[in-house]
Formats: structure tokens, sequence, C-alpha cells
């Protein structure tokens, strides 16, 4: 009759009695048996764990092991963990594996592992490769079982141990992915729908980081630089437009990265000694945890040519026909466009004010602290507002104020309009 479970428990009461710890022979006086018998089952209980030893001078010191038993931290596991015996005959299961065998954790023992999963779809010729002698000591493969009347695809992993006892056995790890799998799937098709779409338009497509680190360029982007699109990934977007248009498309990655919402902005950018027109729309990518991880950027050609000139050139002479100050913003407020009146009116020259924020001459400290330009975006639209703008070296000016957002599409403003008249 083997004794071992009742000595070892006998030498675990003892030693739960006397947490600081006992050398053999006081146990052996403790529990009065002989030192040899106690030696052995020492042994075998720091062999698997149970307890622990610490030198005192020549004393050894045994006490309860502080660590977590195997078997109790499985079931803080969401994988299935069966231990069996060589026939596969269960010993032990985590609360996992009798979730997904649907069955009380108490009913498992005793149970053959492959009859239970046969019952759930295992198929004969996978039942006869976990059994045969050929195979490697861990066999891991994706099969399908029936969980719940619901066919699910499963990641399977066999593994061959030896017990402290010298006995054979095995660990299987059962793990449902039908989720993940069709996460991935359903991804893969996706992405290959966006590449489809991106590679076909006429606009310019692209992913980068908040950082404005290329993740994904479409052809027509390469095509507009005269380069391969592959070779653009990793590069600075920066590095594709002129100083003019850097802070306006620097400070919409910002916007999008830190707010997690869409903007939209319009500008010029020289392109081979030939100034061209963007209306660029820039969404957030974030990740499951809500992080922005990337941006998407769609960039459409508006340059539109028209008889007596292209479009941005026609309606700027229009604009520097009148005797108003007309500027248009981003809804961060900076300057996109200055018109002659706007120079007449402040002194500035319009290069020295392009790329600038509006609220240089259109201050809040002048203005009982209001910020007109953020009002039109979040508010109404402002009608003849009697207001003071700052003038070329430091002179005030009062004025009329009128501003309204253009370029509405889909609740996105892509910039403010402001009109100044003299008071």
């Amino acid at each position: 009759m083997d004794n071992t479970h009742y000595y070892i428990s006998r030498i675990t009461e003892h030693l739960r009695e006397n947490r600081g710890g006992l050398t053999i022979s006081e146990i052996s006086a403790g529990l009065s048996m002989s030192r040899n018998t106690i030696s052995k089952y020492i042994e075998m209980m720091f062999l698997s764990g149970i307890v622990d030893v610490r030198t005192v001078g020549k004393a050894k010191i045994f006490s309860l092991s502080k660590r977590i038993p195997i078997t109790t931290l499985l079931n803080y596991i969401s994988s299935a963990v069966i231990q069996t015996d060589d026939s596969y005959v269960i010993r032990n299961a985590n609360l996992s594996a009798a979730d997904f065998l649907e069955m009380e954790l108490n009913q498992l023992a005793g149970r053959n592992v492959l009859d239970l999963l046969t019952i759930q779809g295992l198929k004969q010729d996978i039942r006869t490769w976990i059994i045969s002698s050929d195979r490697p000591m861990v066999f891991a493969s994706d099969v399908e079982l029936i969980r719940s009347e619901r066919k699910r695809l499963i990641w399977l992993t066999v593994a061959d141990v030896v017990m402290y006892d010298g006995t054979k056995g095995h660990f299987l790890v059962i793990e449902d992915v039908n989720d993940w799998k069709e996460a991935e799937e359903s991804k893969n098709r996706y992405y290959k729908l966006f590449h489809a779409l991106a590679d076909e338009t006429d606009e310019r497509i692209f992913v980068m980081t908040p950082e404005l680190m290329f993740t994904y360029v479409n052809p027509r982007y390469g095509v507009a630089h005269h380069r391969d699109p592959q070779s653009m990934i990793g590069e600075n977007r920066l590095n594709f437009c002129d100083t003019h248009a850097r802070h306006l498309i620097s400070d919409a990655a910002g916007y999008v990265h830190t707010k997690g919402e869409p903007y939209r902005i319009i500008f010029p950018l020289q392109e081979r000694d030939t100034v061209r027109w963007f209306d660029e729309r820039l969404f957030p990518i974030s990740d499951n945890s809500g992080e922005i991880r990337e941006i998407i950027g769609f960039s459409r050609d508006i340059t539109g040519f028209q008889e007596g000139g292209s479009a941005p050139v026609l309606l700027a002479s229009l604009m520097d026909m009148l005797h108003e100050a007309v500027i248009t913003t981003t809804p961060a407020g900076k300057v996109l466009s200055w018109n002659r009146g706007a120079e007449l009116m402040t002194g500035y020259p319009r290069d020295e004010l392009i790329g600038s924020t509006a609220l240089s001459i259109i201050t809040p400290e002048l203005n009982a602290g209001r910020d007109l330009v953020q009002e039109t975006c979040t508010g109404d639209e402002i009608r003849d507002l009697k207001a003071i703008i700052r003038a070329r070296g430091g002179r005030k000016k009062r004025v009329f104020i009128s501003t309204s957002r253009v370029s509405i599409q889909g609740g996105i403003v892509s910039g403010v309009c402001i009109v100044i008249r003299e008071h």
C-alpha cells in the first residue's frame, strides 16, 4: 500500500503549525517518525515544490513553500488546460476546461478526454494522429469542433510529460480562436478592399503616423512625385511639400492626433514651378484602446482650370479688387489667404502674414478676450462686430468684422473667412 499521501499530509500539517520552519530532527520528534522516513518524504516534497529550504549554520530549515500550486494557477488561465494519464484519462483540469467541455469540473476526472472531444466533432484522423507513437512530443493543430451547436475553430496543443512519480502522461491546451480568426479574415478583407480602391482612384491617398511618417502611399501619390510608392514608406510627409504648406499640414495632423477628430484643410502647393491647390481631409485611425496610431489622408487636387486662368488665380484677382480686407484661415487660425485690401488696412504684406496666426492681428486682448476664429468654428457666424485690430507698428484700428465658416462637408469645418471693414 502506498502511504505517500499520508506521510506528506502529516508533514505538511506539522509545518503549517510551525511557520518559522523545522529541521528534519524536529519534524521527526514532533511526529514520532524516524529521521530516514522524514528525509525521504521531505526530499519528495522539495522536488515537488511543496517545501522550501534555507541553511542556518549547519542546519537545514524546512518550511512550506509560498509558491502557488500550479493546479490553482491554471484556474486563472482562459485557455482550457487538461492533465491526463498515458491513456488520455483526465486526472486534473482547470475551470476553463470544464466550461469548454460543457461539464461540471468534478465530472471530468476519470473521463477520456479524446472521447469527450470526439463527441464535439474531433475528426478520427486527428484522434489517430494524437495517439500515434510516431507523432512528435508536442503536437499542435487547428481543428473544428462543435460548441453549443456552433462550429468553432480551435487551436489544440498536446504535449507528452512525465510526472514526479515517473509515470507518463499528457497535457492538452485547448483555445477557442474562432473570433480571432474571423477578425483576422475580416481585417484582411478590408485591407485588400482599401488597397484596391486606393490604387484605382485619382486622389492622392496616404497613411501616416502622428509623427508624419508614411506607412502607405497609393500609386497616384507616387506618380505626382515621380517616385515608387513603396520607396516613400518611412519618409516624412513634410519632405513632399513646400515651406508654406508644412506648418498647415503639421498643425492639421497634430489636431487629428490630440482631438481624435477629422480635419480638413485647403492649401496651395508648389509643384514643379506650378502652384496647385489641394483639398485635404485627415481622419484618425485608433486602436482598441482608442489611442490614435495612424492618420489616413485624402488629398484632392482642386486647382481646376477655367477660361481666364485657374480658379484660385481668378478668385484671388477678384478678392484684390475689393476695398475690404478679406482673410481666410484654417480652423486653428493659420492664415491661408490675405488680399490686397488686408495689406492696405493693416500695413502687412501678404507674404509676411501667410502661415502666421490671424490672432496676431485680431488679438483677443483687444477684444474682451474673444477668439473670433474659434467662435466661428464652434458657434454662430459673426456679423458687423465692432472690434479693434492691431496694424503694423502696433497701431490700433477700430473696424467692423464679419466671419463665416467655409467648405463645410460632413460636419468638417475646413476654414474661416474673415471680412474687415473700416469703422
